[in-house]
């Protein structure tokens, strides 16, 4: 059974952007296997125009490497993570995204899958931009 469908039936309308990856943590996966319309709204990227890349597409010059590293260590641990990195829209534009990955396993404990909620955190006047 695949789960794409399920998890558009369940939260394709969700508030949240929504990313499901497959579990292939060794370059160059992950793949996207879906976006949800919230998604497609907060990045200006198409759910075609994502499908089949991997996430670092979002990334950038202000992106920080130690968040990376960090949610990569959990997600080959097999457990969620939470963080705060900076995002780029397709116009190029930087934004401070919350992000929560929940690593999907098998009975044996492998990946094979994630599903991210993610959303844009407003910069609060005076602070210095995370991750």
């Amino acid at each position: 059974m695949s789960l794409i469908p399920l998890i558009s039936a369940l939260i394709g309308d969700a508030e949240l952007a929504v990313v499901v990856t497959d579990g292939e943590l060794t370059a160059p996966g992950p793949r996207i296997l879906y976006v949800n319309a919230a998604f497609e709204r907060m990045t200006g990227y198409a759910a075609h125009e994502v499908i089949g890349e991997n996430p670092r597409m979002l990334q950038g010059p202000a992106t920080s490497l130690a968040a990376r590293k960090r949610l990569a260590r959990a997600l080959r641990a097999g457990q969620p993570q939470r963080m705060t990195v900076v995002n780029y829209r397709k116009s190029g534009e930087a934004y401070r995204c919350e992000i929560e990955v929940f690593p999907l396993l098998t009975p044996a404990g492998e990946p094979f899958a994630a599903v991210a909620l993610e959303r844009e955190v407003p910069r609060r006047p005076g602070r210095r931009s995370a991750g």
